[in-house]
């Protein structure tokens, strides 16, 4: 961490900056912006992860709960045909990485700049997968979205077993698709961070007509549960001990769901180099996600969060907080922290965008760390 990036709050030297490093979903290097005053924002920094690193994680899960096309960072195109994802292009090897002994990195990202491609099949450990390179950050989203396409990531490090159902309405030609998995991290090396601990998808489907047809309706409910996930590097760890989601979406058969309503209740941990708890926070209320295209997603959400080692509470509001492939910090969005009890109670609203890395606290804008 350079001069730049401390900063100071009530006596607190800013460290969770490289967690938040190992923490982001979006693999990339966003930058940094210059601090045009000093403003202190240690304190809310764990705030805004338990906002969207949760989310992402989620959102992650949520890959599997379909037959969806997984070929980009959104899952696109058609739904109510093969029950595997549909197959990625060949892709190439990364400009300063040789291709792996069986495969070449993975589809539209090119392999990390210091990074070989993976070494035992297409898109391997340190491939690049759609979502951008595996060997530009240790991203726990990332890892899970790659498994969902099929890609091989830390071979012998974590057991996927998929879910398959007999479809809600039949098409003639399908018997079976997706519906959930149970991933076990058992520590997963990917990209020089290590990833225990378990995620279980689970869907359940029902049809508005025993006839897939246009006119269809799909009524798709998802259970997630997130179990002691953890991601570590050499800046610090996060940990969701526990999530579980609750969602329910519907759509016309053929399409992709334009939008998704969950409940959620978990808990959030981060760490620092030195293996000291940074904050741990629990959460409890409701994500709506809404999908417009293949490169980004957004949410808004309402969660009551408590310092579970502490006195401070907070409602958090976030509005059409946007994640973009290529950017490991949201590029578009609100989210208000109105915070009561502990060392700095109060309201801090942040903004982010248009760009990548450009963030406002209260309408002055501020440093965030800078992505691995």
């Amino acid at each position: 961490m350079n001069a730049k990036s401390k900063k100071v709050l009530a006596g607190r030297v800013l460290t969770v900056a490289g967690v938040l490093a190992v923490g982001g979903a979006i693999a990339a290097n966003c930058g940094t912006t210059t601090t045009t005053v000093p403003v202190a924002y240690a304190y809310d920094d764990p705030y805004l992860y338990t906002t969207y690193y949760p989310a992402d994680v989620y959102y992650s899960g949520y890959y599997w709960a379909d037959s969806w096309n997984y070929a980009t960072f959104y899952y696109v195109g058609q739904y109510g045909g093969a029950p595997t994802p549909v197959p990625t292009p060949t892709p190439t090897a990364g400009s300063n990485g040789g291709a792996g002994t069986t495969g070449a990195a993975g589809t539209t990202g090119a392999a990390g700049t210091t990074g070989a491609a993976g070494t035992t099949a297409a898109g391997g450990t340190t491939g690049a997968g759609a979502n951008g390179s595996l060997a530009e950050s240790s991203r726990l989203a990332l890892v899970i979205e790659a498994l969902a396409r099929g890609e091989s990531v830390c071979p012998g490090q974590v057991t996927v077993t998929p879910k398959f159902a007999t479809p809600a309405c039949s098409d003639g030609t399908t018997t079976q698709e997706r519906n959930g998995v149970t991933i076990a991290f058992n520590g997963c090396v990917a990209s020089g961070a290590t990833i225990n601990g378990m995620l279980d998808v689970l869907s359940n489907r029902s049809a508005s007509a025993q006839t897939c047809s246009s006119t269809t309706t799909i009524t798709l409910g998802i259970t997630t549960t997130i179990t002691n996930l953890t991601i570590s590097g050499p800046n610090g760890k996060l940990v969701i001990p526990s999530e579980t989601d609750m969602a329910m979406t519907s759509y016309a058969f053929g399409q992709s769901p334009a939008m998704l309503s969950v409940n959620t209740t978990g808990e959030l941990q981060l760490f620092n180099a030195q293996g000291s708890m940074l904050a741990d926070h629990t959460y409890t209320g409701t994500r709506t996600f809404n999908f417009s295209g293949n490169q980004s997603y957004k949410f808004s959400s309402m969660l009551t969060v408590q310092e579970k080692n502490g006195p401070a509470m907070a409602t958090i509001t976030s509005t059409d907080v946007t994640r973009s492939a290529g950017c490991c910090r949201p590029t578009a969005g609100t989210v208000n922290i109105d915070r009561t009890g502990g060392q700095l109670p109060g309201t801090a609203t942040w903004t982010f965008g248009p760009s990548c890395g450009t963030v406002m606290r209260n309408a002055v804008t501020v440093t965030l760390p800078a992505c691995e």
